[in-house]
């Protein structure tokens, strides 16, 4: 029963985590494999992270 569920929470961490790297302005389709690679803690690691830094902009 609890490798099913480990399987089940990975497999969901993948669009989870490429949700949240589209929202946090990461590219989301490295985030999507290294979710399949990593599961769960993928979108942890994108918490720690927070958003990218964006160019700097010219004023």
């Amino acid at each position: 029963m609890g490798f099913w569920l480990f399987v089940i929470i990975s497999i969901g961490s993948i669009p989870l985590a490429g949700a949240m790297a589209h929202e946090r302005n990461r590219p989301s389709g490295k985030w999507l494999w290294i979710a399949a690679a990593i599961g769960p803690l993928a979108p942890l690691a994108l918490l720690v992270l927070g958003d990218a830094k964006g160019p700097a902009s010219v004023n």
